[in-house]
């Protein structure tokens, strides 16, 4: 093959992978706006610990941890943080324990009781979205879920390079950055 059918063939070859991923990052995006939407709907349900139980998840499935760091873990404001945190102790489903690492500082845990909070709710997520693979093969739904986690580590691995790539492709969003570090300051 010669030298410039070589060229044509990679640059097609990622004109490909650059519209795949595009076509992939708009399909992701509609579904964060579908899950975003009833994240909302959730959220304004008649049950008030729905918001806060977001934390409560956290906690169960990465463990224990500093307030600050959940509060980073999720992209969210100390204060924010801390307000539901407190709404967590004073409801039973985490509490405050000494951090093992500087008996000065606290890690917050989940109780038994909040533990039992998120194993109900991850039972009822599943039989509220079973309807969407119950006529898929058990192939699909098997491949479906190791590459949303494939994607999902992908995405963990390179959370730092899509947010540069993506503000960079937006000029308003530049400052933003700067105010996530100003947060961060601010919080030490």
């Amino acid at each position: 093959m010669s030298k410039d059918l070589v060229e044509v063939a990679a640059v097609s070859g990622q004109a490909t992978t650059e519209n795949e991923s595009a076509q992939i990052a708009d399909a992701v995006t509609n579904l964060m706006r579908m899950y975003g939407s009833l994240k909302t709907r959730l959220a304004n349900s008649a049950d008030p610990d729905v918001a806060r139980l977001f934390l409560l998840f956290r906690l169960v499935k990465g463990g224990p941890r500093r307030a600050k760091d959940l509060a980073d873990s999720m992209c969210a404001d100390q204060s924010t943080v801390s307000r539901q945190v407190a709404g967590l102790v004073k409801a039973g489903l985490i509490e405050r324990q000494a951090d093992p690492d500087d008996g000065r500082a606290s890690i917050l845990a989940p109780t038994r009781a909040g533990s039992d909070r998120v194993h109900a709710h991850f039972a009822n997520r599943g039989q509220a979205f079973e309807p969407i693979i119950a006529d898929w093969s058990r192939v699909d739904r098997s491949d479906f879920l190791r590459l949303l986690e494939q994607y999902t580590a992908g995405l963990e691995d390179h959370r730092d390079e899509v947010v540069a790539i993506m503000t960079n492709a937006h000029p308003a969003l530049h400052a933003v950055p700067a105010l996530t570090h100003a947060r961060i300051e601010r919080s030490n």
